[in-house]
């Protein structure tokens, strides 16, 4: 009992036999903390500026190797932390760098899910809210629906109205009722209650706005509280298009515009075309 008493004293003390080897794994937690503190931080402000990361290439002190590795490289003139940790890599001490594209992106979802658990907080508090839902193929043909969500932000002062962004959410089956469960398996998955939704706002699509079939209607069936309403910015530029093909002379000049682009654009890379001969 003695000794296990003497022992617990020696780790308060820190004058275990081991006391070096600890001492240096606690610098070593301590060096790659501060490391990945100012990773998060290159990390924090590229995404809140919607800047792009990467380049044409990932290595260190390299032309064009992009935004998040020259800002790392930028840090490295005046911070003792991240100069070692350069001077580590150079010398091969370590393989794991923590400056790759997939950390980034690692990085990128742990931010982006800290926060979507804030947004979903607000909204939980502010109990009722509205969805908005839109879909657009990506560049490689994939269907995807942003969700949008409207609620009073109860948290501020003085209270107002905010919309949020929540995800891109991917659509295989772009029916009403392809559509309308995947609105239910993300609310579901979010832990809101679909009964607490007092709007829901579409574009002119049939899919979505169809008083039979659409997604409107499919949420109506489980909550009639939630009044639809059509997308204004969609309707006005419907209006627009009306508008302007009703009219002769915005027509023509519409047309004539669309050539003179058209030739310009042709003119352009012809001769990027012969500079290249």
């Amino acid at each position: 009992m003695s000794k296990w008493i003497d022992l617990q004293i020696r780790f308060k003390k820190n004058i275990t036999i081991d006391k070096h080897l600890q001492e240096l794994l606690r610098n070593e937690k301590r060096h790659w903390k501060d490391v990945l503190l100012r990773i998060f931080s290159v990390t924090r402000y590229l995404a809140e500026q919607n800047l792009a990361f990467r380049g044409k290439n990932e290595r260190i002190n390299v032309e064009k190797n992009g935004n998040f590795l020259s800002l790392v490289e930028m840090i490295v003139e005046w911070d003792p932390v991240m100069q070692k940790h350069f001077e580590r890599i150079k010398n091969n001490e370590i393989h794991y760098h923590y400056l790759s594209h997939k950390i980034q992106n690692e990085l990128i979802n742990m931010l982006g899910n800290e926060v979507k658990s804030a947004i979903v907080e607000k909204i939980k508090e502010a109990k009722y809210f509205s969805v908005i839902l839109d879909c657009t193929p990506d560049v490689s043909h994939q269907e995807q629906m942003t969700l949008i969500i409207r609620c009073v932000d109860v948290s501020t002062s003085p209270i107002k109205i905010e919309e949020f962004f929540v995800e891109f959410l991917k659509v295989y089956d772009t029916t009403g009722q392809g559509l309308f469960e995947e609105l239910k398996n993300v609310l579901e998955t979010l832990s809101l209650d679909i009964n607490n939704m007092k709007g829901q706002g579409y574009d002119n699509g049939s899919n979505m706005k169809g008083k039979h079939q659409g997604v409107q209607r499919k949420l109506l069936d489980i909550n009639p509280r939630a009044l639809y309403t059509s997308c204004g910015c969609h309707s006005l530029n419907l209006t627009l298009c009306d508008i302007a093909n009703s009219c002769t002379k915005a027509k023509d000049f519409l047309e004539c515009y669309n050539v003179f682009i058209l030739y310009f654009l042709i003119r352009k890379n012809i001769g990027k075309f012969l500079e290249t001969m």
